[in-house]
């Protein structure tokens, strides 16, 4: 039997089974993900490696590496070793792995969203039958808000999306809502979510073509407000900021965002 290894640090090593690998998709011009049935066996899960490429040469990439599972005899074939600067491709800069279940620990937010202080993102999925339930929590203490009114939330350093949906984790989606479980600091508590196909949008800028998924007039305590609009296959989901016109830091402030899909 054939296993890959990834390394990225911070001890995340991984050696999988090369006969367990579901997928390789490009998610961005610098990104590849490889998706692997999950390392424990959660079902619907899966266990992701994502690896940092030179821009443009994902067909490249995808080919040394499918060429290594179903060729050579090295039963031990190293993709990416961060630490020891092993690539199985020059093209490949970094790797980096989620090994906890992707499927099951739901969606995964930017940085310009996790990288706040004090803010906590929680994402998970249930499914019964065919209908899946996306749920996000979201304390938005250390985010802010920029001075121009319907800018996207979070803080410097790179996306600020709170996830991605797929058809394949999340399902179509057709119902979805907010709750609010405690009142956003002041200026941030008109927020709306909008949704977009780009995946790169920052803090401080607006979303690229974005579409409104709800447009709340201002979160309450104990309140549910229902999506107005829902996020199509691939979409990314912004949190922007509708009518502030001041920059400011949240110090408070909890959502719960739950999203139900139709396998």
């Amino acid at each position: 039997m054939k296993y890959l290894y990834f390394d990225a640090g911070t001890e995340t090593a991984l050696s999988i089974p090369a006969n367990r690998l579901l997928s390789m998709d490009h998610t961005a011009d610098d990104k590849i993900v490889l998706s692997f049935e999950d390392i424990d066996g959660a079902a619907g899960a899966t266990t992701d490696c994502e690896l940092t490429i030179t821009a443009g040469k994902e067909k490249q990439v995808m080919e040394t590496i499918t060429n290594a599972v179903h060729g050579g005899k090295e039963n031990f074939v190293v993709v990416a070793d961060s630490v020891n600067n092993q690539f199985i491709d020059s093209n490949i800069t970094a790797v980096s792995v989620q090994d906890s279940g992707t499927g099951s620990n739901g969606l995964t937010a930017g940085v310009g969203i996790t990288g706040g202080t004090g803010t906590v993102y929680h994402s998970w999925i249930e499914r019964n039958g065919n209908i899946i339930k996306t749920s996000i929590y979201l304390d938005l203490t250390g985010l802010g808000s920029s001075a121009t009114a319907d800018d996207i939330v979070g803080v410097t350093g790179g996306p600020a999306h709170i996830g991605q949906i797929t058809a394949a984790k999340n399902g179509t989606i057709f119902a979805g809502q907010v709750s609010t479980l405690e009142t956003p600091t002041t200026n941030l508590t008109d927020l709306d979510l909008v949704a977009s196909a780009t995946g790169t949008d920052a803090f401080d800028a607006a979303v690229t073509t974005g579409a409104t998924l709800l447009d709340s007039g201002g979160l309450a305590v104990n309140t549910f407000d229902a999506l107005t609009a829902l996020p199509s296959a691939n979409d990314y989901i912004y949190i922007t900021s509708a009518t502030e016109t001041a920059v400011a830091t949240a110090a408070a402030g909890q959502i719960l965002i739950e999203l139900y899909g139709k396998a």
